[in-house]
């Protein structure tokens, strides 16, 4: 792992105020509404703060952890969690340095700090064999994770991977730091629906996504992207799926990359879909997958 040196000040992420905090939650609570009530709430102990994880699911079926994209939370998994849930044990965690109920007290400043942290979540939860599943900034997550530490993966889902496998359009960023940094909730709003390719999440989920972007100061390093080098060096079982209209970056160059590079994997291009995919089509997908990785 990177050594990190003397001089570098800590750099983490928090709400603005404690009001804006107690608001976000207030509104996260809301929107949690949508999972199921049987679900089990846990806060783990790591290297890089308290991360808190959703539980929910078959307790003997084989675990899939999801990691959500930014600004996102746990809460936008609430329409995958039930079908994943009939024969998988899920977990969805609330990432480390973003808005949310994990809380961070060190710095995340390089792709090996997700690394240490993501094992030590594993560890916390006393899991082997993870399926990993990855949304945006989650997705590069996930991928980082094949790459440098793979010990505890039996297949990683790339769900429209943020920057990993094609850059980011050069419209993304001048918009994506606008609607961040002072842009208005009109702005915010907008975003979100541009990358969506013209729709929105539910009112409540578009309502918390907003109030992360404008209350939540991030402070850690942007999705990365990966080398043909570390990409042929992935021996996971990949199932990649874009959306067709993502406008964050370009599909079919991002499919091409995949199928070029990686060892074992399948790609879908979801259509009409924008950066966000819809739940029904990607938690059939990902069941098949997951199955069809058991026969081999």
């Amino acid at each position: 792992m990177k050594e990190k040196s003397p001089s570098e000040s800590p750099r983490i992420g928090t709400f603005v105020d404690k009001e804006a905090e107690e608001e976000f939650l207030k509104v996260y609570d809301d929107v949690m509404r949508q999972w199921p009530n049987s679900r089990e709430e846990m806060n783990l102990e790591t290297s890089f703060g308290p991360t808190h994880v959703y539980a929910y699911g078959n307790k003997q079926g084989d675990p899939i952890v999801l990691l959500h994209g930014a600004n996102s939370t746990s809460a936008s998994w609430a329409n995958f969690v039930v079908p994943l849930g009939e024969h998988h044990r899920i977990f969805a965690v609330d990432t480390i340095g973003d808005a949310g109920r994990s809380i961070q007290t060190a710095p995340i400043q390089h792709a090996d700090d997700y690394v240490v942290w993501l094992e030590e979540v594993f560890q916390e939860l006393k899991l082997e064999a993870v399926h990993l599943v990855g949304a945006s900034y989650g997705g590069w997550i996930t991928l980082n994770q094949a790459i440098h530490s793979p010990r505890s993966l039996q297949s990683i889902t790339l769900l429209d991977p943020a920057r990993a496998l094609a850059g980011i359009s050069y419209k993304a960023w001048p918009f994506m730091l606008w609607a961040s940094l002072v842009g208005p909730d009109s702005i915010r709003r907008g975003f979100i629906r541009w990358t969506g390719a013209g729709s929105l999440p539910s009112n409540t989920q578009t309502d918390l996504v907003i109030a992360a972007m404008r209350d939540y100061k991030m402070q850690r390093i942007p999705p990365q992207y990966v080398s043909d080098e570390e990409l042929q060096s992935v021996k996971i079982s990949t199932l990649l799926l874009l959306g067709e209209k993502s406008p964050m970056h370009n599909s079919r160059r991002a499919a091409a990359r995949a199928k070029n590079l990686l060892h074992d994997v399948e790609v879908k291009i979801i259509p009409k879909a924008g950066h966000q995919l819809p739940a029904d089509v990607v938690n059939d997908l990902i069941l098949k997958f997951i199955e069809s990785r058991k026969k081999k």
